[in-house]
């Protein structure tokens, strides 16, 4: 059965419980994560995944809590395997060229990886885990998507559409997962939209980022991100099965009840209210 992994839960601001957007999501024989923000690839194994199963990685937005793990992700899978397939790294621009800047023959970690590739222990290490020389650098295909985009997997499908956080500074997507039986849709950081809400259309889960009960959304947030009632009322107009709340904060972990009673108001279905390393059956 297809398990979705919350890995980051929570928003730029670390804490104890929570730490930027990340999650994990398993079909059939592919895990793919959606994000992959602070700490991402730690919290990934200790959700009992590791980096080496992920061939799949899609971005909502390049915010640096949704993406300053993603060299971690790259360069461990790398590193740890022998022949890994190439990562696909799918995202709205610049996904390309920041993955360029990150990992081109020129990039801020050229020297790292020129290291592992051409030192004397690093090769050993490569032959000790059965790998083979000479040995290439990080394999992936960076693609830059526009909403509308359909991207297939063995056995799901992934399309996307267009939110509204911040453009025209950035360009940000939701993203929807479809497979035989189910669906998840992740709305990535948004202030209501109907592209979104079109997007998320009979899914059975969605996974909202909605960082602040609706009382405390200022004027200001309110052009680029959810509050809880924001969230409530998306799940009840696409006819969604559950809601899953991310990208929390610690004032409204502390008032779930609040929240929570709040929402139901609105919104009949199941709310989760979404922990670090909760696993949830698809």
């Amino acid at each position: 059965m297809p398990t979705l992994h919350i890995l980051g839960a929570g928003t730029p601001g670390p804490s104890p419980e929570r730490w930027g957007s990340a999650h994990a999501i398993e079909i059939g024989d592919s895990v793919v994560m959606i994000d992959c923000g602070p700490a991402a690839t730690h919290k990934l194994v200790a959700a009992g995944l590791r980096p080496t199963d992920v061939g799949w990685l899609f971005f909502t937005h390049h915010h640096s809590d949704h993406n300053a793990d993603y060299p971690c992700l790259m360069l461990f899978r790398w590193d740890q395997s022998t022949d890994e397939p190439p990562l696909q790294v799918i995202g709205p621009p610049p996904t390309e060229a920041i993955t360029e800047r990150l990992f081109g023959p020129d990039g801020a970690f050229a020297d790292d990886i020129r290291a592992r590739i051409e030192d004397v222990a690093s090769k050993r290490c490569h032959l000790q885990r059965g790998g083979s020389l000479p040995r290439s650098g990080p394999r992936y295909e960076a693609r830059d998507v526009e909403p509308g985009a359909v991207i297939e997997g063995n056995g799901w499908t992934a399309t996307c559409a267009r939110s509204r956080h911040m453009q025209p500074l950035l360009w940000p997507l939701a993203w929807r997962f479809d497979w035989e039986g189910g669906s998840v849709c992740f709305t990535g950081d948004t202030a209501p939209c109907d592209e979104v809400v079109e997007l998320a259309a009979g899914a059975d889960t969605v996974v909202a980022n909605a960082p602040l009960r609706q009382e405390a959304l200022h004027t200001d947030l309110a052009t680029c991100i959810y509050g809880t009632l924001d969230a409530a009322e998306l799940a009840r107009d696409a006819g969604a099965g559950r809601l899953v709340l991310a990208h929390l904060t610690p004032g409204l972990a502390a008032d779930r009840d609040r929240a929570i009673a709040e929402m139901a108001e609105v919104y009949s279905g199941e709310i989760v209210f979404g922990e670090e390393l909760m696993r949830l059956a698809l």
